[in-house]
């Protein structure tokens, strides 16, 4: 980015802005499209956090996760097209499965990560990218640890992300409330005290 930022402005001393105004948009759609917020990631450690900038569309209490093929709560949250677009980790702990499911038509392509904590509770998230111009891509592998809010991977272009969460898990926000990617929590993994 910095490198093609400095490109544009030399070619920009050089020959004008009549003929370098397209290397100029580029630059600034790159710098849209890749921008990176700080995020301040909550200190609890059963908290799941939202993994994109976005809004809650719905919240379902017993729905079928195809993925771990279990009875599961879901959260749907729409990306924003005014947030970063870098998918985080909504939970702390080791990736137990990625999937890719492709559709030759482009509808019904998902992109799927299973993370699974040290409590053994499990996370599963979705991107739907049910469009030409929606993108997905995740930067880990099966067998690596992730920690909550971490940043693992990019979703581009308003796609929708579904997270499936065991049904003993407590979810915290409601449907319409718009969330921040790594540092809003979205529910908390209930687990019965020892005795």
């Amino acid at each position: 980015m910095l490198v093609l930022g400095i490109t544009t402005a030399i070619m920009h001393f050089q020959f004008g802005f009549q003929l370098v105004w397209p290397a100029w948009l580029a630059w600034l759609a790159l710098l849209v499209l890749f921008r990176d917020f700080k995020r301040t990631i909550p200190a609890l450690p059963l908290a799941v956090v939202s993994p994109v900038d976005g809004r809650v569309i719905d919240i379902k209490q017993s729905v079928y996760d195809p993925y771990l093929k279990r009875t599961a709560q879901a959260i749907s949250l729409r990306q924003s097209l005014l947030g970063e677009f870098n998918v985080h980790s909504p939970v702390e702990g080791k990736v137990q499965n990625l999937w890719v499911r492709s559709s030759k038509w482009l509808t019904g392509s998902e992109l799927a990560l299973w993370v699974q904590t040290d409590e053994q509770d499990d996370a599963v998230m979705v991107a739907n990218l049910d469009s030409i111009l929606r993108h997905a891509s995740c930067r880990i592998n099966a067998g690596e640890k992730l920690g909550q809010g971490q940043r693992c991977g990019f979703i581009a272009f308003s796609c929708v992300v579904v997270i499936y969460l065991p049904s003993t898990a407590h979810i915290g926000i409601d449907a319409g409330q718009c969330v921040r990617a790594g540092s809003d929590q979205l529910a908390e993994f209930v687990h019965e005290a020892e005795t």
